[in-house]
């Protein structure tokens, strides 16, 4: 079997989640005897590739290609050249031949890709990873005035975007579920957002949930990790005067939520404030100049003494990083889809808290994670109030467990993917 798997871009130059899981996919594909060659095709801009062809390989690695297709219209998603697609998908299927293609995003390539594969005789499997064909508001399902959007139609979506009529909506939804027809298989990695995408009227049967893979590095030091501490160990600590150390890991933007995070903090009692120290690591330049910027800035300077910003890391760092905290933090305010912080937190063998909506309620564990009301600082204040007192505290050995567990779940999950592509009896 021959495959290409195709993202948005590549995780080396951009560190979003989606290009993390598809490389982390290709990662385990090239560990398969069964698949005779396996090519990771990114997304990437001319700069990135060094010169102004439209094909370049990444730091020389033959398996590895970046491509920079044409733009696409932002509403629609069509390529703004679909004969320049046509050839880059056409050259990219007469070099490779591949049996499978699986997409991971197509904002940045063309909806058309899915049909170009699918002509050329190429099986096609995509996976989604939040609500681009949904919902023109970045794909986040938030309404532009900032609330939670629960359901998406022509005529509500027209209220949210006044310069475009209801009937531009439901062109816009008429020509993506065409394309979209031509995918054999679609994955979710949760199954929150296989029912957002079955009412917006995806067929269920055609779609498999299975949770993303996690980057071999990742997988590593958290091996690593587990073989060095002890079953219930840190159970029997007396750690009743230590300084908590909240982590949150991530891009900084709008949705993440890191100023529900600086405001809960901003709420507690200095006594409290003494106890626990907030590590950011990420980073995001494209939003400094925006309101939000500057409220994060404001609130960063008012909590300069409890908060430390490590700036942007490695992706094979995570696990060390995140070890060296008490808890994981995901405030976000969107419906997340399946955050791979969460499924690296994991691996860590560290707890979380998490905001209680989308595939992020579904991931946690009753025993020793916790939710809050989604966009509730005060609700996250009172949470952080509770573990700064040990009236709330994890047990180790459930948490070596979880991270034993999703250690195992990976060839699971591959096991789940490679039956897909396998599978010609869904083949429309």
């Amino acid at each position: 079997m021959r495959m290409i798997v195709l993202a948005h871009g590549h995780p080396e130059l951009g560190a979003g989640g989606a290009e993390r899981a598809a490389y982390s996919l290709f990662q385990r594909m090239k560990q398969d005897p069964a698949i005779e060659q396996v090519v990771f095709v990114a997304r990437a801009e001319h700069s990135a590739i060094g010169h102004s062809a439209y094909f370049g390989s990444f730091r020389g690695r033959r398996d590895e290609i970046l491509i920079s297709p044409p733009p696409v219209d932002g509403f629609t998603f069509q390529s703004l050249s679909y004969d320049v697609l046509k050839q880059l998908v056409t050259e990219l299927i007469d070099t490779i031949k591949p049996d499978v293609v699986h997409i991971h995003h197509f904002v940045f390539w063309g909806i058309e890709i899915f049909e170009l594969f699918r002509k050329a005789g190429v099986r096609v499997v995509f996976t989604f990873h939040e609500y681009a064909a949904i919902c023109t508001n970045f794909g986040q399902m938030i309404k532009v005035d900032g609330r939670l959007c629960y359901a998406a139609s022509p005529a509500e979506c027209g209220l949210c975007f006044p310069t475009v009529s209801a009937g531009k909506f439901f062109v816009r939804n008429t020509i993506l579920k065409s394309f979209l027809d031509n995918v054999d298989r679609f994955v979710s990695p949760s199954e929150f957002l296989k029912r957002r995408y079955v009412e917006w009227g995806i067929p269920g049967e055609r779609i498999d949930v299975i949770e993303n893979l996690l980057d071999e590095q990742v997988m590593r030091r958290g091996h690593d990790r587990m073989a060095s501490v002890s079953q219930g160990l840190l159970d029997d600590i007396d750690d009743s005067e230590k300084t908590l150390v909240f982590g949150y890991f991530g891009q900084i933007n709008p949705f993440k939520g890191i100023d529900i995070l600086l405001q809960a903090a901003s709420m507690l009692p200095e006594e409290l404030l003494s106890r626990i120290e907030i590590r950011i690591h990420g980073e995001n330049k494209h939003f400094t100049e925006t309101e939000f910027g500057k409220r994060v800035d404001e609130l960063l300077v008012e909590m300069k003494g409890v908060v430390r910003q490590m700036g942007s890391y490695r992706n094979e760092d995570v696990s060390d990083l995140m070890s060296a905290c008490d808890w994981i933090v995901v405030p976000s305010i969107w419906w997340e889809n399946s955050p791979v912080v969460i499924q690296e937190a994991r691996m860590a063998g560290r707890p979380l808290i998490c905001s209680n909506i989308g595939g992020m309620a579904e991931k946690i564990d009753k025993e020793v994670d916790l939710l809050f009301p989604a966009r509730s600082p005060g609700a996250l204040a009172e949470l952080i109030r509770k573990l700064v007192s040990r009236s709330i505290r994890p047990a180790q050995s459930r948490l070596d467990a979880l991270a034993l567990a999703r250690a195992k779940a990976d060839e699971e999950h591959f096991s789940h993917h490679r039956t897909i592509y396998e599978d010609r009896s869904h083949k429309m």
